[in-house]
């Protein structure tokens, strides 16, 4: 994937030169190696789910023991249910470094977010980053957890990570549903988009990493093209926000998890659910979201 221009993103990228330290996975097993190099594909399709439901969820950040329970509330099957992730599945949370086991489920789905992006750009080379308790990726980022875990685990996780695409598109009864972790850029199409993305456009690989114009803008056009898309990256801290058809599914998870910060919760909602959106979490710090309809999306398709 081509550099971007963010300059929050080159910062971090510049974490080894500013304070990080790290070793090379030379010495290694050659498997090891070869799993850190994997890529990713950059368009992920899935067919119809005919047997069971699907469902999406907002940024974990590590929350991964306040997601299960999510699934165990809504029954959830893994025989016959999938679930799709807006991805930053790591970082701030304190069981981030679960992120390989999860991702190795088979009914589990995830584009990559930000905060993997980052720890992928920084361990190009074959360099395992370390940093220190004062590093600003530690303060600023919740990459604290990192240190502290085996080197064989760290190349799990980046083979894991490595493998995540950065747009997933899920065929459903009621029309294609889309997800990104940041944003669509505005004025474009989701075939536009999509075809962008898989052409490493750099201006578009940006914006569905890190944009915010869309969510920040209150921009309410949507996406034409396609049913439904959800994106998680900008904090909805009270309950999920509806831009068109473009729903914001990070409704703060890990921020109610540690620090049981107002109006944050975590979100999982079935594909399907009806498109009037519950803004008021249920059961505090769980907003469960599965009232499926069978009407197609609308006119947005």
């Amino acid at each position: 994937m081509g550099s971007c221009s963010n300059p929050v993103f080159e910062q971090q990228r510049q974490a080894r030169i500013q304070g990080g330290s790290g070793i090379c996975r030379r010495g290694l097993s050659k498997q090891c190696a070869r799993d850190v190099a994997m890529t990713a594909p950059r368009i992920a399709r899935y067919a119809a789910n005919t047997t069971g439901r699907d469902f999406v969820v907002g940024d974990i950040h590590g929350a991964y023991t306040m997601l299960l329970v999510a699934m165990r509330r809504v029954g959830f099957e893994p025989k016959v249910d999938r679930l799709f992730c807006t991805g930053d599945l790591i970082d701030r949370g304190p069981e981030s470094a679960r992120v390989a086991k999860f991702l190795s489920l088979p009914y589990v789905h995830s584009v990559r977010g930000n905060h993997e992006d980052m720890l992928i750009q920084l361990s190009e080379g074959g360099y395992i980053p370390t940093f220190g308790s004062e590093h600003f990726l530690v303060r600023q980022n919740g990459l604290g957890w990192w240190d502290a875990e085996p080197v064989e685990l760290k190349l799990e996780i980046l083979a894991a990570i490595r493998k995540l695409p950065l747009v997933i598109e899920i065929e459903t009864p009621r029309g294609i549903v889309g997800l990104l972790h940041a944003e669509v850029p505005l004025g474009l199409s989701w075939q536009q988009f999509v075809a962008k993305a898989d052409e490493q456009d750099s201006k578009v690989i940006e914006s569905l990493l890190w944009g915010r114009e869309r969510i920040q803008g209150g921009n309410t056009s949507g996406v034409p093209g396609v049913g439904r898309v959800f994106v998680g990256h900008t904090p909805q801290m009270n309950g999920v926000s509806r831009f068109g058809n473009v729903y914001a599914i990070d409704t703060g998870a890990i921020f109610a998890d540690l620090w049981d910060k107002e109006g944050a919760s975590l979100t999982m909602m079935n594909l399907l659910h009806r498109s009037e959106v519950l803004l008021a979490p249920q059961d505090g710090v769980l907003n469960l979201l599965d009232e499926p309809v069978a009407q197609p999306f609308g006119s947005y398709t």
